[in-house]
């Protein structure tokens, strides 16, 4: 019988304490990609009209009246009305079409690039259709070893009565409209670090309604093993075992090893050397801690083993890493 995240039959057992109560998991692993908030601007369709977007940016896009569809090629499009809350975490190709009119009314209106001068985008004629409160936004650190990323789908939709979410998200996308047009000092600043809490608040919406799935998501879903990831996130350095892991998710380690495997989708300790390098590829980048101390903090007992194992994940040594 396939095990599933939940089943009742467990072995259940006294969880260990090598973790922190209320360790936040999804903001460690948003750490490592780096999110950075742009820009903001108001979209707005009128009869017929059409945008294409072509831009290198990821964005949000929140409906504030009207009704649109969104279409990427090879999907089918997805019809967005007043209150809908739409997140492309990817630099994609996609269109904005206004549903009201039967034809297309006027050719499609191509978009690259975006400023922060670019408050209004406008296209076709007559009476607004359809406005969005919209902002762009960037994973800087797309590469990481970790496939955070890759398992973010093209569109994450989150419906206008879905919970509290979109109305939240609705709310704090007007303010962002409000201080844009202020341009006071410090906006800049402000606007980029709302849209960073805007797209966290997207990605969790959507993690929770998700039927379980491999993957940080999954770890996320089920507390077991998301307290033994909090585990190894929290103290990259030590020796841990699986059985270890297990004691921490509170399960035998037989059931633990195979429901690892089935959410996270590798084993235990793969995933810790993964995250290991991770962190010190993150360390190298972000601090000037010497390579040695660095490898003493991710577990590894010598320079040498760690430059080792660095060149076989990235391609590169840990000091050319941080000299590029």
């Amino acid at each position: 019988m396939a095990l599933k995240p939940h089943d009742s039959n467990d072995d259940v057992l006294a969880p260990a304490s090598d973790f922190t109560p209320g360790y936040d998991l999804l903001s460690d692993i948003l750490r490592f990609v780096q999110l950075s908030g742009e820009f903001v601007f108001t979209t707005e369709l009128r009869e017929g009209s059409n945008l294409h977007i072509q831009s290198n940016s990821a964005f949000l896009h929140v409906v504030q009246d009207g009704e649109l569809s969104v279409e990427l090629d090879g999907q089918a499009p997805l019809r967005l009305s007043s209150g809908d809350v739409l997140v492309l975490p990817h630099p994609v190709d996609y269109r904005f079409r206004e549903i009201g009119a039967k034809h297309q009314l006027h050719p499609p209106l191509v978009v690259k690039e975006f400023g922060p001068g670019d408050t209004v985008l406008r296209h076709g004629e007559g009476e607004t259709r359809a406005r969005t409160i919209s902002a762009t936004f960037q994973f800087a650190n797309q590469n990481n070893i970790l496939p955070l990323l890759a398992l973010l789908p093209d569109m994450i939709h989150i419906a206008k009565d879905a919970d509290q979410s979109a109305v939240l998200i609705r709310d704090v996308a007007q303010f962002l409209i409000v201080e844009t047009a202020a341009r006071e000092p410090g906006a800049a600043l402000m606007i980029s670090r709302v849209i960073d809490i805007l797209i966290i608040r997207s990605i969790r919406t959507w993690a929770k309604s998700l039927s379980p799935r491999q993957g940080w998501v999954g770890a996320l879903q089920d507390a077991r093993i998301s307290r033994a990831v909090a585990a190894l996130h929290q103290n990259p350095s030590r020796e841990w075992s699986v059985d270890d892991l297990a004691s921490v998710a509170g399960m035998s380690r037989s059931r633990f090893a195979q429901l690892f495997l089935m959410t996270v989708g590798e084993p235990p300790l793969r995933y810790l050397h993964k995250w290991r390098l991770a962190t010190a590829s993150d360390l190298l980048k972000r601090s000037s801690v010497a390579v040695g101390e660095i490898a003493h903090r991710v577990g590894y007992d010598s320079e040498a083993a760690f430059s080792r194992a660095y060149k076989a994940m990235y391609g590169v040594s840990p000091r050319d890493a941080r000299s590029t």
